[in-house]
């Protein structure tokens, strides 16, 4: 008889362990759910989403197996932000926003679910996080902002005989504000002068662009959701009027000589490790520091320097040096 309960313990003890095995397993398995918004549609936060997407993947994270995803695009309209973030709110596991209006519209609303942004210049001034240190809200992630000083300096590497730097921004994004007042700064410390014009929707954007083209000797764009939106637009006036300029973020070569800034898809993939993080219950969102691009890359717009009569290959050469 003893003998027969020392085996049926001994049973029970395994059958038991298999259980906490296979109940580990599943855990592991539990699908996540996963929202997305992103402020409008372009490539560098098309890019960032992209990383974020693929970075989630590499960890076992797969959509129509353990991973749900619900993707929204506010196509940069308020009211879609407002209607879009009372969708999410409560309903999934993490929400990433891409871009600063769309991160502040998903905090507004929900202060409970754990919360990522990417694509956002100044975390700290758009409110989002306390510091970018502790964040101290559900809400982390990682920002775009480029070295002011430097892209400026790259500027003036392609073109030492400017005198006069003019910046295209839009006056209602947090992020364009901040970058335009320490552009300021630094041009003027270097004894430059500064002409600056603000836009409020792509509409505008043609017209400032030709007039402040006409006022300057070359010109810097930030990292901005209009100028990012209207940058093919640009490109054109910038290559009529033979107009050397910078952007701060590197999609934005397209419409501009040279660009030093972020890659949108590693910063993607950056926000999309923390996520991971977040998601194996590793780590939370305000205990989590703000990261910055790991990776900046220098790039030269051949067909726009030929348009300047600049020889691109020495171009790159002395952006290097």
């Amino acid at each position: 008889m003893k003998k027969y309960l020392r085996y049926l313990a001994a049973g029970l003890l395994t059958c038991t362990l298999a259980a906490c095995s296979n109940q580990g397993k599943e855990s592991s398995n539990d699908k996540v759910d996963v929202g997305i918004i992103q402020y409008m549609e372009h490539d560098s936060l098309q890019r960032a989403k992209e990383g974020f997407q693929d970075s989630l993947k590499e960890a076992g994270y797969e959509e129509g197996k353990n991973l749900a995803i619900e993707f929204h695009n506010s196509q940069g309209d308020q009211s879609n932000l407002q209607s879009i973030t009372q969708q999410l709110k409560g309903k999934k596991d993490l929400v990433l926003s891409i871009a600063t209006p769309a991160a502040q519209a998903m905090l507004n609303t929900d202060k409970e679910t754990p919360q990522l942004f990417t694509a956002v210049t100044d975390p700290v001034g758009a409110k989002l996080v306390e510091s970018m240190e502790k964040p101290g809200k559900n809400m982390t992630g990682t920002s775009d902002m480029a070295p002011v000083g430097d892209v400026v300096d790259l500027l003036l590497k392609a073109d030492p005989s400017i005198k006069t730097i003019g910046i295209l921004y839009n006056s209602s994004e947090v992020n364009s504000e901040v970058q335009y007042e320490q552009a300021k700064e630094y041009i003027e410390s270097k004894g430059l002068k500064v002409e600056s014009m603000t836009v409020t929707s792509t509409n505008e954007v043609q017209q400032a662009t030709k007039i402040l083209a006409e006022k300057v000797d070359g010109i810097y764009l930030p990292t901005d959701n209009t100028i990012a939106n209207t940058i093919q637009t640009i490109g054109k006036v910038l290559m009529e009027t033979k107009t050397p300029s910078v952007a701060a973020f590197d999609a934005a070569i397209e419409g501009s000589l040279c660009a030093y800034g972020v890659d949108y898809y590693k910063l993607g993939q950056q926000t999309g490790n923390m996520a991971v993080d977040i998601l194996k219950g590793d780590k939370k969102p305000e205990e989590t520091p703000v990261e910055m691009s790991k990776e900046l890359v220098v790039k030269v717009n051949d067909e726009m320097a030929a348009a300047l009569g600049m020889d691109s290959e020495e171009l790159k050469a002395r952006l290097k040096e």
